[in-house]
């Protein structure tokens, strides 16, 4: 039979949502950055503005401690996932292209995860997830070569993005480790932001929502609050449980590339053949880590 069972057709497309909202986030993120209309502290709010009071009753049901990981855990959240990685983005992006923030962030951030799991959880590593290490690390190796040739970006913005990788990578260990619910832990990183970092932003924080027209500042938070933070999520958790991680991780690897095809026609980033390879490299990369692999036929 061809084409996909009525069962899987569901989940396929919701990923294929939540990919294209996590890949147009980054040219989305660079537009307002770069025009001053949003600061990079602003990306804390934005972040956290929905999903804080779509996912409080959760923490207030099972609380800010992190299952097995304990306190620590939280902390680590916090310091990762929760206000700094927004903040980071933030500042990274305001000096490098959005396709190579894509490939910085969640296309390197799976070969951290598996080295991570090699020493932490003891994972047994295998030939296909040590190919994929290294096509990874090839298309990183790429963007940094086109960086340095076309003077894309500003060293800093790429420090930022490897930054965020490995709170990226920190999160998902803590969040493996505690054995929380997915909305658990995104609650707790939402929620924690709101409480935490907010207060920060509104006392020392450089704004520039402030002076957004009302459209704009209700796009903003509608882009970066509901549909990035809560919504994609939701949606991939859905795919994941309905596809399993292996199949849905096919669908994660196309992330760096939505984000840069989109990156062209909203912010005039063209796609030169380095970028190409790298896109090419770390998707297959990511795919091959996170133990992705196509159904054969019939």
């Amino acid at each position: 039979m061809n084409g996909p069972p009525v069962g899987r057709a569901l989940p396929a497309f919701a990923a294929l949502l939540a990919i294209l909202i996590w890949g147009v986030w980054f040219p989305v993120t660079r537009m307002g950055v770069v025009s001053g209309g949003v600061s990079p502290s602003d990306m804390i709010v934005l972040r956290c503005s929905v999903g804080a009071f779509v996912l409080l009753p959760i923490v207030l049901k099972r609380g800010m401690k992190a299952g097995r990981a304990g306190w620590p855990g939280t902390l680590t959240i916090l310091a990762t996932l929760s206000g700094p990685f927004a903040l980071f983005v933030g500042l990274g992006i305001r000096e490098a292209p959005a396709a190579h923030a894509a490939i910085f962030i969640p296309g390197s951030f799976p070969a951290i995860v598996f080295v991570l799991g090699i020493l932490i959880f003891k994972d047994p590593p295998s030939p296909r997830r040590w190919l994929g290490l290294a096509a990874t690390a090839a298309g990183v190796v790429l963007i940094g070569w086109s960086a340095l040739a076309d003077d894309a970006g500003d060293l800093a913005g790429y420090l930022f993005f490897h930054a965020c990788a490995w709170m990226w990578a920190a999160y998902t260990v803590i969040v493996r480790y505690s054995g929380m619910s997915p909305a658990h832990a995104l609650g707790i990183t939402h929620v924690g932001a709101a409480v935490i970092y907010v207060p920060i932003w509104l006392a020392w924080g450089d704004s520039g929502l402030v002076h957004l027209p009302a459209a704009e500042a209700a796009f903003q938070i509608f882009y970066h609050g509901a549909l990035n933070g809560v919504v994609a999520m939701f949606l991939y958790n859905f795919a994941i449980q309905r596809l399993g991680a292996a199949e849905a991780a096919i669908f994660a690897a196309l992330v760096p590339c939505v984000a840069a095809i989109s990156a062209w026609p909203i912010l005039g980033e063209p796609i030169g053949w380095r970028e190409a390879l790298a896109l090419a490299a770390v998707a297959g990369g990511v795919a091959l880590i996170s133990g992705a692999r196509l159904r054969s036929a019939g």
